[in-house]
């Protein structure tokens, strides 16, 4: 739990994150997601986060000391993803909407997708299927090269615990979940191999809603092992991800859900094939993947630390992948379109660094009608992607360009290490590596301050590319080249 001044301080960030949930559940809707959230209810509620909080908490003894986890061998073309709603359904409208985000995805240069599969919408009543919405979608994506990621989540109102309580809640049998997780990886089996099971279930607010707002460690661990279990029998090859956990969460936090998980089911750490974690830093989201100011925890030890619970419990660090299936920053007034694109592209480069396999960034479009800081998380401003409405189109951000810039420039680059830089506090230089190629990408921290310099572990002509895909040509005059950097990021790349 954040630091703060009492039950008042933590009521207040608790109606606040009600209020994110209402903003979540609209930014959804095109895809059939519950909106019935009762903000009273939770803002009521709120006054009793610290019970709660004390009942769900963790010892702290039980978070080991973290473990850092290799770079990523996979180039970063391959890492990162998108983490979306496209419209489902075959209506035109739906595939207009969806063609427009298969082609923003090809002008990035990426070709991952994670989205819902929702339990409430394939299958709304027991043993009734319905695949209709997301026949379309996958058909869509194995044509445009998409490799989809399967969230799937959303209980259907039948299998409630309180019959038509929202999807909010977890199901009342396990089971049911498991089995529409069964049969969705047998339909779609030829074309989609990645799943992950439930979304953000350390979020009693929104996604896990129960007695607590801290979710349920051991129930959550129950459904998992069940689910994986079912997935894997209808496909063998599926990679299931446990987790999708919010690393910061005002009652339970992520360290605190897994430590209780692994604690509650000692079958669970040999069971996770997949770890995925959302990495956002506090919300909203404002501070750079390495600030540690307060009560933020860089992204690198964010994924270090929840690396170190997994090895603690005897899952094989080694082998497990390890996701971020959501991450991203939202242009509000308190974070600058030039901020979202230099924090996006350093922390492409910071997961790759710290042994993610995936980084699906939240999310593609802006929404003019979600709630406060929900609706800026997109790469692009909101517009008419059918040609129905203003005929003026999505247009790129900042972010969306320097996205763009980093996968053009060296997506088919992975990273290889951190080059130490004793002489210049603050900067990151980054080494990226392909085929004997070598190219780097550099930073400062700060953002108030002047730029420094670095020294690359290279010389000869170089190409110095800004995020917004602006280069120049140089050459170092004798020995490695020297380059000037501030906050927002720059690429290397050797000429011949």
């Amino acid at each position: 739990m954040a630091s703060g001044t009492g039950w008042q301080t933590v009521a207040a960030c608790a109606i606040a994150v009600a209020q994110v949930a209402c903003a979540r559940a609209a930014a959804g809707a095109a895809a059939g997601v519950d909106a019935a959230v009762d903000v009273a209810q939770l803002a009521e509620d709120a006054t009793q986060v610290d019970v709660f909080a004390a009942d769900a908490t963790a010892d702290t003894a039980l978070i080991p000391p973290p473990v850092a986890r290799a770079p990523s061998a996979l180039a970063l073309q391959d890492i990162v993803g998108l983490s979306s709603h496209p419209a489902l359904g075959a209506e035109p409208a739906a595939v207009k909407e969806r063609a427009f985000e298969w082609n923003a995805m090809k002008q990035l240069g990426i070709h991952r997708l994670r989205t819902d599969f929702r339990f409430s919408a394939i299958e709304p009543q027991p043993a009734v299927w319905d695949f209709s919405a997301y026949d379309p979608l996958v058909s869509e994506a194995a044509a445009h090269g998409v490799n989809l990621l399967a969230l799937l989540d959303a209980t259907a109102p039948w299998a409630t615990p309180v019959v038509n309580a929202g999807d909010g809640y977890p199901p009342k049998d396990p089971q049911d979940f498991a089995t529409f997780a069964a049969k969705v990886a047998d339909r779609y089996k030829a074309t989609v191999s990645e799943y992950e099971v439930w979304n953000e279930p350390n979020n009693g607010v929104t996604f896990w809603k129960a007695d607590q707002f801290a979710g349920e460690p051991d129930k959550y661990a129950a459904l998992f092992l069940l689910a994986n279990q079912d997935i894997h029998a209808a496909q063998p090859t599926a990679q299931v991800a446990f987790g999708a956990i919010l690393y910061h969460f005002i009652v339970s936090s992520g360290p605190e859900f897994l430590a209780n998980a692994l604690q509650a089911t000692p079958a669970l750490a040999a069971a996770i094939g997949v770890f995925s974690l959302h990495p956002y830093p506090l919300y909203p989201p404002v501070s750079s993947p390495e600030s540690a100011v307060g009560d933020e925890v860089p992204l690198p030890t964010q994924i270090a630390t929840m690396n170190g619970l997994l090895a603690a419990a005897g899952a094989s660090t080694a082998t497990v992948p390890f996701w971020l299936t959501e991450l991203g920053w939202s242009t509000t007034s308190q974070l600058t379109p030039a901020q979202q694109a230099r924090y996006t592209v350093r922390a492409v480069v910071l997961s790759a660094l710290a042994g993610a396999d995936r980084l699906y960034l939240y999310t593609l479009l802006d929404d003019a009608n979600a709630f406060g800081a929900e609706g800026d998380f997109g790469l692009m401003t909101p517009g008419d992607v059918t040609g129905t409405g203003s005929g003026i189109p999505p247009q790129p951000k900042p972010a969306f360009v320097a996205l763009q810039t980093l996968l053009q420039t060296v997506g088919g680059f992975h990273v290889a290490a951190q080059v130490p830089q004793p002489g210049a506090p603050g900067a990151w230089l980054v080494r990226l590596e392909q085929a004997g190629q070598v190219a780097c990408v550099a930073w400062r921290t700060e953002d108030a301050t002047t730029p420094t310099t670095v020294q690359l572990p290279f010389g000869g002509k170089v190409r110095v590319t800004q995020l917004d895909g602006t280069f120049h040509d140089d050459a170092a005059a004798a020995g490695n080249y020297v380059v000037a950097v501030g906050a927002d990021p720059v690429i290397v790349t050797q000429r011949q």
